[in-house]
């Protein structure tokens, strides 16, 4: 009711800005309130924001998290999110995390607020190195992990790099199989992030939600423009994720336990068919959603979020 109630004021506050705003200007000022929800969304959630020097790749990392400084008090949850989006993709499912875990949510290379070059590499074997980097500097030794698309991909990769280190695992519609599609996407350059126009950015949105939660539209044109912005960055580190090279084979097999997957069947951006070849290479503990998609712990999070805690909580 908090969240409604600040989010309403924004709302309002945004409305008399558009009335004597040109529209360059308007779009900043939307931008401006949807990062400050996100910061207050953080805050309720008792998330802070919180920077390292990353020495290995020459820049600063940034991450939220409920503890100064991790030890062994509670155990540690990783959240990876996906493509194109930051740390703050995960604040409503923190909020009902942070009493009994300590929580890691970093910004993964080029997103967020970690700085985008153009000189840099985006494939997951990098992502995951950038990973490995922060949790080694933050003395992060025994987790759990979690991860959407691109960040379920990294958690099965961390699952096969340092199976020890890992308690439990939840992978959320992740992306990186060989399957006929994504080879497919692959050949023909197909990317899903080259926004032109709005347009574009929303029938991209469509694709990524089936229930996204409400945003007002002047909100969403905001981040449409934030998209088509960074189109050029956007292309460059797609093209650099979404390498077959790095994906599974369909005959691949991944040896551990403790691992959940979780599919929303109205994900249009990766087949509902892919979960059943996951699945199998996990060996896993399957949630399907009928009526969710590709971001499910966003357009669900009640419901979602609970199914995550009773899988970590599961001693068996």
């Amino acid at each position: 009711m908090t969240i409604l109630i600040v989010f309403s004021v924004l709302i309002l506050l945004a409305f008399l800005w558009l009335l004597l705003l040109k529209a360059d200007t308007s779009f900043v000022i939307a931008n401006g309130l949807y990062n400050s929800a996100n910061k207050l969304e953080a805050k309720l959630a008792k998330l802070k924001h919180y920077s390292i020097w990353n020495k290995e790749f020459d820049i600063e990392s940034h991450y939220l998290s409920n503890v100064l400084e991790f030890d062994n008090t509670k155990p540690i949850i990783v959240l990876l999110h996906g493509f194109s989006a930051d740390k703050y993709i995960w604040n409503r499912i923190a909020k009902r995390l942070t009493n009994q875990y300590q929580i890691f949510a970093p910004d993964l290379l080029g997103h967020g607020d970690v700085v985008y070059r153009k000189t840099d590499t985006y494939s997951t074997p990098e992502q995951v190195r950038f990973l490995l980097s922060m949790l080694n500097k933050l003395n992060i030794k025994k987790f759990h992990i979690i991860g959407n698309s691109m960040g379920g991909l990294m958690t099965a990769k961390m699952l096969e790099i340092c199976p020890r280190d890992i308690g439990k695992a939840v992978l959320i519609d992740p992306a990186g199989i060989k399957s006929d599609f994504s080879l497919e996407m692959a050949k023909s350059n197909k990317n899903p992030f080259n926004h032109y126009n709005e347009a574009d950015f929303f029938y991209f949105y469509d694709l990524v939600m089936a229930k996204p939660p409400y945003m007002p539209r002047f909100i969403l044109r905001a981040i449409a423009y934030k998209y088509i912005s960074k189109r050029e960055q956007y292309v460059h580190m797609f093209r650099d994720f979404f390498n077959p090279d790095d994906f599974f084979d369909l005959s691949h097999r991944i040896e551990s336990s403790d691992v959940m997957l979780i599919w929303g069947v109205n994900d249009k951006l990766m087949p509902v068919a892919d979960y059943i070849t996951w699945q199998e290479m996990l060996d896993s503990t399957t949630v399907i959603y009928e009526d969710l998609g590709h971001m499910a712990m966003v357009e669900d999070v009640k419901r979602v979020s609970k199914d995550i805690m009773l899988f970590l909580e599961n001693k068996s």
